[in-house]
């Protein structure tokens, strides 16, 4: 919106920088602006307890190239075909940041261990790879995350929890402020610097993922239920041009439960008595294949090009009574319910979950296929030829390994309904390689800049950490650049 110089007398608030979103590239601006010697106003639109985004409830991995120039190369075949609008000085700034990024978290005091994640080692330039996990132990566990997050407590920043920015304001051509929602009223609040959009994804704004992820109807978050695209919509509002608006980190096959906003990873158990079917009772998938964060991220390897994994929704994993019984189908990975926090933890043996509905449950295949709507004939065809194949050790159809397939023929039999589910969307406001964001004309946007997975600069595969290896990297380049505009009067 544009602001008159009559309304800007009603400004409540002032600042050097507005900072918008509390997550690892919110984070990093403050505290890179906050050192710079800026005044830092940052608006979340979570309570604080559940600050912190996707970012809190991501793996907590960082990608680390060794090597500037072999990091430009492996970016280049992550991005293959879609390379075409990414600049070499984007690019350039892109590997030098990442690479630099090491050095910066140590001094804040992160204790790097290497974790073994190269998803792509037969792209050019992968011998760079390099995964970095906060401390000893299992990945995840908000590590990294709580460090950061002391960091940026630490600093003189003023954080309003529960105030989502609602829209840029704008005054010939600049970003002078932004109106934000606080206890249900607006307030203004103006930015003498400049604005840093670290907002994250839409991944949770279903209509913005009918409009922009084709073939992907039906999709669900895995992570924070607060990244609604608010950074997207704000940018078009002031002009802003969008990239990579149709590549995601997935999807996922997970398990969505009508109590709980965002998916359930579903665990595979080392039972093997069990398969995915589309909607015509069909396989279409190695099994396994998709439910892996780890594992490519959503693409897959079809006829020697990575595509993003199909998803003939809805989706059945069906099951039987030995891996029932074997252990949990779901995880607690879900960190947020309808109250946004409390986890929920999967039963050992599913029973929960049966007596819940989320597994339906029937004595004999005719009679799951009836309950759950697929053809009868269908899937007692596909568990057979499922059965025959695991009998003799080789998959004719989709090659999982053998000693991953065992028959589904213990009754009773069971079947889980699956959704595509993502970590997060990696399109919004196209930026450049001084975190400044890039209008439709081709030129930045005075005093707006951007941070994170919001207009990511990854535009097709996607290398495990490098969102939040990106999140410090362009975190830094924002905090720095909107600190060092000069003060308007």
């Amino acid at each position: 919106m544009d602001m008159s110089h009559a309304e800007q007398k009603h400004w409540e608030l002032e600042t050097d920088v507005i900072v918008i979103g509390c997550g690892f590239a919110g984070a990093t601006a403050a505290i890179t602006a906050s050192d710079a010697g800026a005044e830092v106003l940052m608006l979340e639109k979570a309570p604080k307890e559940h600050r912190g985004g996707n970012s809190r409830v991501s793996a907590n991995l960082v990608f680390w190239p060794t090597d500037v120039e072999r990091a430009k190369v492996y970016f280049t075949g992550l991005a293959g075909t879609y390379m075409d609008n990414i600049p070499a000085d984007m690019l350039q700034t892109w590997a030098e940041g990442m690479h630099e990024n090491r050095a910066w978290l140590e001094g804040l005091g992160m204790d790097p261990v290497e974790f073994p994640l190269c998803e792509f080692p037969e792209i050019d330039g992968s011998d760079c790879v390099r995964v970095l996990m906060h401390g000893k132990g299992d990945y995840g566990q908000e590590r990294l995350w709580k460090l950061i997050a002391g960091k940026l407590d630490a600093r003189p920043v003023d954080i309003r929890y529960e105030t989502p920015a609602k829209r840029l304001v704008r005054e010939n051509g600049s970003i002078v402020g932004v109106i934000a929602e606080t206890e249900g009223r607006e307030i203004a609040i103006r930015a003498r610097r400049a604005v840093v959009l670290t907002c994250g994804g839409f991944e949770a704004n279903p209509e913005m993922v009918r409009t922009y992820l084709d073939g992907l109807p039906e999709i669900y978050p895995d992570g924070s239920p607060y990244n609604t695209g608010d950074g997207v919509r704000m940018g078009i509002e002031v002009g802003a041009d969008l990239w990579h608006m149709n590549n995601v980190s997935g999807p996922i096959l997970s398990f969505k439960a009508p109590e709980i906003e965002v998916a359930h990873w579903i665990n595979l158990p080392h039972c093997n008595s069990y398969m995915f079917v589309g909607a015509d009772a069909t396989r279409f998938t190695r099994e396994g294949e998709p439910c892996s964060v780890g594992d490519r991220h959503g693409k897959v390897l079809r006829n020697g090009v990575w595509v993003q994994q199909p998803i003939p929704a809805p989706v059945h994993m069906i099951f039987d009574e030995t891996m029932r019984a074997f252990g949990p189908v779901g995880s607690a990975h879900a960190d947020w319910d309808v109250s946004h926090g409390n986890r929920y933890d999967w039963s050992k043996d599913n029973l929960r979950e049966v007596e819940k509905g989320w597994i339906v449950k029937a004595d004999t295949l005719d009679d799951l296929a009836a309950k759950i709507g697929l053809p009868v004939a269908k899937l007692k065809e596909s568990v057979a030829r499922f059965n025959m194949f695991a009998n003799a050790g080789r998959d004719a159809d989709w090659d999982r390994p053998a000693d991953r397939m065992a028959p589904i023929e213990t009754a009773p039999f069971y079947a889980m309904k699956l959704t595509p589910a993502f970590v997060n969307t990696q399109g919004g406001p196209r930026r450049d390689k001084e975190a400044r964001v890039i209008s439709t004309e081709g030129a930045p946007i005075p005093r707006l800049y951007s941070a994170g997975e919001l207009g990511s600069i990854y535009s097709y595969l996607y290398q495990g950490g490098g969102n939040i290896g990106e999140c410090f990297a362009f975190g830094r380049i924002a905090g720095r650049n909107a600190a060092a505009e000069a003060p308007m009067n």
